[in-house]
């Protein structure tokens, strides 16, 4: 895939992607990286097959669900042990 392509699939799928706070000649070299949930980064090579960077997408997308289920969980519990 293209990076243009990795940028449109992930953003389609609700990773964020900034190209100011991407690595530096990451882009240059074929590398996307997606920004997550409280400093997760995800990196994709353009080299990679489809079917991988499918499966690495999807992977992505679930641990960024699960840092942000612990984050509001983590919230939720500390305004109740406030109280």
């Amino acid at each position: 895939m293209t990076n243009e392509e990795i940028i449109k699939l992930g953003t389609t799928l609700g990773l964020d992607f900034n190209e100011s706070d991407n690595y530096k000649d990451a882009l240059a070299k074929n590398r996307v990286v997606f920004n997550g949930i409280n400093g997760q980064r995800f990196l994709f090579e353009g080299k990679w097959s489809d079917d991988e960077i499918l499966e690495i997408m999807g992977e992505s997308l679930k641990l960024m669900g699960r840092r942000q289920l612990k984050m509001e969980l983590h919230s939720r519990l500390s305004i109740m042990s406030d109280a």
